[in-house]
């Protein structure tokens, strides 16, 4: 499985329950794909850079997920049908990014190290 980033914006005049139903559909094909979610925030209503269809704000959403290298795609046929969502962008995981949702090896710092082999 492939870690993947996508940031999505939302049209500002979503009421949130429409916002709450465009995160649920993604997540959704995400899950229905066997892909894990891993974290999937809103960064709230935030000024574009530029006006986008004559909207200057939108709401910034970010999901990290783990899945098959396809899943990307079906996502994204999703997001250009969906009206509420003026822009989208998905891109590969960092490995300093990805290091943060992958098990942590159990470390033997709790045995006692020998030096010289006797015990301290």
């Amino acid at each position: 499985m492939n870690y993947y980033e996508l940031l999505y914006i939302v049209q500002p005049t979503v009421s949130e329950e429409e916002l709450k139903s465009v995160m649920d559909d993604i997540g959704e094909r995400i899950g229905k794909a066997k892909g894990e979610i891993l974290k999937n925030e809103v960064w709230q209503k935030r000024n574009l850079a530029y006006p986008i269809k004559k909207f200057k704000q939108g709401y910034y959403i970010l999901v990290h997920y783990k899945a098959e290298s396809q899943v990307p795609k079906i996502i994204e046929e999703r997001l250009r049908i969906v009206e509420n969502v003026l822009r989208f962008m998905h891109t590969n995981m960092l490995d300093k990014d990805i290091a943060k949702y992958q098990p942590k090896p159990k470390n033997a710092e709790n045995t006692e190290e020998q030096v010289d082999g006797k015990p301290e």
